[in-house]
């Protein structure tokens, strides 16, 4: 993660989760007006949006690497974005596949900055928690914060967190699905107090495709001391690790390695001997598209 980038955000969504439509719309209006976010009343006309609605879509398409901004002209299409809706071969033009949604959650934990998701997915603190649990642990993270936080933004943090990936029931109301939800992150439970728990523990990653495991690897490794090599049990457990963000077991985590190291023969090598097991990776012979997400983000 890149030293300017704000680590513990509590707020900027507006009460709003990132709604089903929500970044390709903002992809594709930025493309035709830089500007337009800069501009409320335009904005709003151009989205048919509420302006509090605007800023979410913003903030979503921020946090997800859809867009980022530039500067004084506005805003530009980000690493993500171009990759899922950009070019002449977009990967997925109406964020339909759940390889797509793999990579925005990769992101948003990895780079987001969003405090929630690194709590949980990121670092790992919380694997089956209660939402006061959650709240707890946010307002420890926010002791720093230059300004007290009110317990109403955690309360309001945890929800949205919480809300991105768990839905009780699929109705006909749109403004509580998030597409985050179908990667099947987060269940619930009732405790026997009859409270509800949320349980993110390892479990088969339905739609996670080797191409998305080899970016968050690429990624994961390139910003470690080395650069070049790490040990298994640091891709399956340490803080950001693929293996943690994306929930994986010893076993799952393997089955992705051994699938790169096959397809990238010269570039990525498991050496697996008596006293540990290394994943070394040559970032000048890996194939490019594990590399076009981390190209772009050195240039954020």
């Amino acid at each position: 993660m890149s030293s300017d980038r704000q680590v513990n955000r509590f707020s900027g969504h507006e009460s709003f989760i990132c709604r089903y439509g929500w970044l390709p719309k903002v992809y594709r209006a930025v493309k035709n007006d830089a500007s337009l976010l800069r501009n409320d009343e335009r904005a709003t006309q151009a989205l048919g949006i509420g302006r509090n609605m605007v800023k979410s879509m913003q903030f979503w398409g921020e946090a997800s690497g859809v867009l980022r901004s530039a500067n004084e002209r506005g805003h530009e299409p980000g690493p993500v974005g171009k990759l899922l809706f950009g070019g002449r071969s977009p990967w997925d033009s109406h964020l339909e596949s759940l390889e797509s949604l793999w990579l925005i959650h990769w992101y948003l934990v990895s780079k987001g900055g969003l405090a929630a998701w690194s709590e949980v997915f990121g670092e790992g603190n919380l694997i089956r928690f209660e939402k006061k649990q959650l709240v707890a642990a946010l307002a420890q993270r926010g002791e720093g914060a230059a300004r007290p936080l009110a317990m109403s933004t955690l309360e309001q943090h945890a929800s949205i967190f919480i809300q991105s990936y768990y839905q009780e029931e699929r109705g006909t109301d749109d403004t509580l699905w998030c597409p985050l939800q179908d990667l099947g992150l987060m269940k619930a439970i009732k405790s026997e107090s009859g409270s509800t728990v949320y349980n993110t523990e390892a479990k088969a990653p339905v739609g996670l495709t080797c191409r998305i495991f080899g970016i968050a690897l690429t990624d994961f490794i390139a910003n470690s001391e080395n650069g070049q090599s790490i040990e298994f049990q640091r891709l399956l457990k340490s803080p950001g690790s693929p293996g943690l963000v994306f929930r994986l077991d010893e076993a799952q985590l393997r089955i992705f390695v051994d699938k790169l190291v096959e397809l990238n023969p010269t570039a990525i090598r498991f050496v697996d001997t008596a006293d540990t097991q290394n994943v070394i990776i040559d970032l000048e012979k890996i194939d490019q598209q594990y590399r076009l997400q981390l190209e772009e983000v050195a240039h954020a």
